[in-house]
């Protein structure tokens, strides 16, 4: 099981909040974006516009700065949350969740708090809408497929996938970290 942190929307400005099926059409739209901005940056999968922050190097991060930070104080600010973006969680090369509409690279906190939460019920967890939600079940966490639904409107809630407890909180302290270092890299680089 691995983690990414990955951006996306790097211009806000001219690209519609993502849905969970992405058409060709906004993977067009994603390509012309980058041409546009002279960037260098690969979509994870074809038909995606999310981006390994990891993959970023400084000079397409810098340009990237330019469109996002154009018009915004830099002196105490969560940078993190003026990046669409968030987490992907995939087990053997293949995409379990994804982050989906109103998500940024902050919302690792909702990730965090499954740790934190002593229910074995089904919880939301916050990737944006549509959200899935998550239970606790013998070491495993389950995840539900993509839901509008409130948990009160839902009945016989079946997981999709599970992941390893233990796993997954190892993941997501890596993500931290690399979340700490992003941020770190944004600040130097608008210095």
């Amino acid at each position: 099981m691995s983690l990414k942190l990955i951006l996306s929307d790097i211009r806000k400005k001219n690209m519609n909040c993502p849905n969970f099926q992405i058409h060709q059409a906004l993977h067009q739209r994603w390509q012309k974006a980058i041409s546009t901005l002279n960037l260098d940056l690969n979509p994870i999968k074809k038909g995606s516009y999310f981006v390994d922050i990891e993959t970023v190097d400084d000079e397409n991060l810098r340009i990237i700065l330019k469109v996002v930070f154009n018009d915004v104080e830099t002196e105490d600010e969560d940078y993190l949350m003026l990046f669409n973006g968030g987490l992907i969680l995939k087990k053997d090369d293949k995409i379990l969740l994804e982050p989906t509409c109103c998500v940024d690279l902050a919302d690792l906190k909702d990730w965090e708090y499954i740790f934190e939460n002593n229910s074995s019920g089904w919880s939301q967890l916050w990737i944006g809408h549509p959200y899935v939600f998550y239970r606790k079940n013998e070491g495993k966490i389950e995840f539900s497929e993509y839901t509008e639904l409130m948990l009160s409107e839902l009945e016989n809630i079946q997981p999709v996938f599970e992941v390893n407890e233990s796993e997954l909180k190892t993941e997501i302290n890596k993500m931290k970290e690399r979340q700490i270092n992003f941020h770190h890299r944004v600040v130097k680089l608008l210095k």
